[in-house]
């Protein structure tokens, strides 16, 4: 395993072949972790950080930052301090916004997707998917403290539709009187379409022909409403 330092400028970091340990310092750094299971800490600045094969553990530190994924593997995302954009990749991924109003995309696999404190954007699916996103997925959504939106469509598909109650989005701590569900209207979805209905631990949301799309949990469905809490996007 190699360790590469950065300066207090503004570096190009770039991994080797196996399990390197990244850290840029200071600086609006770029840093590509290549093959291995890393370890990446961006620490100062406005930095740029893409993982790539392995399962990698990726760190943002301080500034509005971007951690990403272009290979598979299971990775760790910590966006740490201020407004973080993190988008997991293939593979299962658990992504931490942390502090500042973050974006947060897990993107293909099973993700757990946590906004962590500030006012978030969470969407679980693979958005490059504009057939089937998030088939076959459960995602879990976290928001944290801070008035978070929980993305279940946007000016697409609704995700999670196609395989019944087998593909969802898990949302785990909605606060009613502050959080909002995204919800997509088509052409070929309507809000007739859609329904609230009382399933397992909370209030599942159903498209048409009785399709799971998300589950609330902990809120009872008739604490949800079309015209209040879940907006058609």
């Amino acid at each position: 395993m190699s360790e590469i330092l950065g300066t207090a400028g503004n570096d190009e970091l770039v991994g080797g072949q196996g399990g390197d340990s990244l850290f840029g310092l200071e600086g609006d750094d770029t840093i590509f972790g290549q093959e291995g299971d890393d370890f990446i800490f961006g620490n100062q600045g406005l930095d740029f950080i893409g993982g790539s094969e392995g399962n990698d553990i990726i760190f943002g530190g301080k500034g509005d930052d971007f951690l990403g994924d272009i290979g598979g593997g299971d990775d760790q995302f910590f966006g740490n301090l201020d407004n973080d954009l993190l988008n997991g990749g293939e593979g299962n991924d658990q992504l931490f916004g942390g502090q500042g109003d973050d974006r947060v995309f897990g993107s293909g696999g099973n993700d757990l997707v946590s906004g962590d404190k500030g006012d978030d954007i969470l969407i679980g699916v693979d958005l490059e998917n504009i057939t089937n996103p998030g088939l076959g997925e459960i995602d879990t959504l976290v928001g944290g403290e801070g008035s978070d939106l929980f993305t279940l469509g946007f000016d697409s598909p609704s995700y999670y539709v196609g395989s019944g109650n087998s593909d969802f989005g898990l949302i785990t701590d909605f606060n009613v009187a502050e959080d909002l569900i995204f919800v997509s209207i088509t052409d070929n979805l309507t809000v007739s379409d859609l329904d609230l209905a009382e399933f397992g631990s909370g209030a599942g949301i159903f498209s048409q022909n009785g399709d799971l799309i998300g589950l609330v949990q902990g809120v009872a469905a008739n604490q949800l409403s079309f015209d209040l809490n879940i907006i058609r996007a």
